[in-house]
């Protein structure tokens, strides 16, 4: 006789859950895997197309200095550059120039480098590989280089100028026997507001000013940013102001001839007096501003005026908007005023 009757069915799914599990892990690792792999990929990429576009824009960078260069003067500074020279493009004393001195590492990865070849023009006047040489062209390459990457930029620049019948910028009133080079102004008087330096001069004839020229040296490494103004007397109308210079790319070495353009141009009268005044920002003429720094104008000194069209002045809105400074009799700054003829 039976007893108990028992039916035990053991079904095989009951292990099936735990292969799931492990079946579901491994694709969800190797997943991740290659979603680390191709955001490391991409990472990788974006780093790469970075470093590609610095160095693109330190190439245009480059020939935008070339045209700035050629644009002031071919002749001085286009045509007596060797053809196949390496040169490199430095800001001196607040502009562009070309140097065979190599500035170094552009932020702290890139170097950059110029060449200039010679161009030749056929029959049709077209650029070819033989034919006239032309010296009024000349076929520019900016060299950007980093590790084992490159990236070039080529063009051609021409003396356009040569070409056009546009008015010329000449220097037509000037003082340049400065030659003493000590700081008589306090400018820009480093925080204790003792006011702005100016210089005066005669017209002649009427004139456009296009720039001003102010022989200046700087004497400690981070004065503040300076710029020009002309005006009817040291405290008078305003009539220009130029363009704001970064004071610290001016010279320690020497004094140099540091140029103020105004755009447009200033018109001034003929046989009336004016000012060249030097302005900071922050301003010199208030204690307190900000101001930094100091800056020499080169001068000279004798018995009377050296320049008998006008006269230096300095600590000018010391005391105030109204004050006119301190007149130097004896003193002129030099400087030089270019206009259109």
């Amino acid at each position: 006789m039976m007893l108990f009757s028992r039916n035990y069915n053991f079904s095989s799914r009951s292990g099936f859950g735990l292969i799931e599990i492990v079946i579901v892990t491994a694709i969800v690792i190797v997943t991740l895997g290659a979603f680390l792999q191709a955001g490391t990929l991409s990472v990788r990429l974006l780093h790469t197309q970075k470093e590609s576009l610095i160095a693109t824009l330190l190439a245009q960078e480059g020939m935008e200095a070339v045209r700035a260069v050629r644009d002031e003067s071919w002749t001085a500074n286009i045509a007596p550059l060797v053809n196949g020279t390496t040169y490199y493009p430095a800001v001196i004393n607040n502009k562009w120039g070309i140097t065979t001195n190599n500035p170094g590492v552009q932020n702290g990865l890139y170097s950059r480098s110029i060449t200039f070849a010679q161009v030749s023009r056929n029959g049709q006047d077209d650029i070819a590989p033989s034919g006239t040489v032309d010296t009024n062209t000349r076929k520019v390459t900016v060299t950007v280089s980093w590790g084992s990457k490159q990236e070039q930029l080529v063009a051609y620049i021409t003396n356009f100028q040569e070409q056009l019948s546009l008015p010329t910028e000449s220097k037509v009133i000037s003082y340049e026997g400065a030659v003493t080079d000590t700081d008589i102004i306090s400018f820009p008087s480093a925080n204790l507001g003792d006011g702005d330096p100016a210089q005066s001069f005669t017209t002649t004839n009427a004139i456009s000013v296009t720039r001003v020229d102010a022989l200046l040296r700087r004497t400690t490494n981070t004065p503040s940013d300076i710029f020009a103004e002309i005006r009817t007397s040291p405290t008078g109308t305003v009539l220009g102001t130029s363009h704001i210079i970064n004071a610290s790319t001016i010279a320690t070495s020497s004094a140099a001839w540091i140029e103020f353009r105004f755009s447009p141009e200033v018109a001034l009268a003929a046989s009336t007096n004016y000012v060249v005044r030097l302005r900071s920002t922050p301003t010199s003429a208030a204690s307190g501003s900000g101001s930094k720094g100091s800056l020499d104008w080169v001068y000279l000194q004798t018995a009377s005026s050296p320049y008998s069209g006008g006269v230096a002045r300095r600590y000018i809105e010391k005391s105030g908007p109204l004050d006119t400074g301190q007149q130097l009799d004896q003193y002129d700054f030099g400087f030089k005023v270019y206009a259109l003829q």
